[in-house]
């Protein structure tokens, strides 16, 4: 009786051991994700990604810090960058910041103790010649013809006012051109004329 007892006795205690064992083994599997995902990070160029679950988009990188809305499961957020475990995003307008495990991104984690640092190179001084610019000479003014009777405007477009009519034939002295438009002297002023209208012969 007394053997039986013993034998029920060494397995509940052994089951209880084991109960324990996989409590602290999976305790001491939580702190080690939680530390990774404070020592790795992923690298994605901005895009739009989905959200695998519903979860908070908060104010800063900061479980504590203030809620500014929930993305449901399946909704789309814009993706800027991640910062070791915490998304920055674009939500409704405004900066936030989600925990990288809960978006699908498509990009490589990248191990901070184990990603080469690259030294800093001086730049190398230029050896080429600067070659001075060119001088921009305006063309002197020129006589041009109407070809028909257009109107002459006091500024490059089609709805200012109009200073006067040039006649078909008529002659004027054309400053200079640009964009389509001839600054021209009309009675003493400078109006414009739209060059498609003026012939150079």
């Amino acid at each position: 009786m007394n053997n039986v007892m013993n034998r029920k006795s060494t397995k509940m205690v052994a089951a209880a051991g084991l109960a324990l064992t996989l409590a602290f083994t999976t305790v001491g599997a939580g702190t080690i994700n939680a530390d990774a995902a404070q020592t790795t990070k992923y690298v994605a160029k901005p895009q739009m990604v989905t959200a695998k679950s519903d979860v908070k988009v908060r104010a800063g990188e900061s479980t504590k810090s203030k809620v500014l809305g929930i993305l449901k499961k399946g909704e789309k957020v814009y993706f800027v960058k991640d910062d070791y475990g915490w998304s920055k995003v674009t939500y409704k307008g405004k900066t936030g910041y989600v925990g990288t495990r809960y978006l699908n991104i498509p990009g490589k984690q990248v191990d901070s103790k184990k990603a080469p640092v690259k030294k800093a190179t001086p730049a190398k001084a230029s050896t080429k010649k600067v070659t001075p610019t060119k001088k921009t000479t305006a063309k002197a003014p020129k006589t041009v013809t109407a070809k028909t009777a257009v109107n002459v405007r006091a500024s490059q477009s089609k709805t200012s006012k109009v200073l006067g009519v040039l006649k078909k034939g008529e002659k004027v002295t054309v400053v200079k051109e640009s964009r389509g438009w001839s600054q021209v002297t009309y009675k003493g002023k400078t109006g414009y004329v739209a060059t498609q209208f003026l012939s150079a012969k």
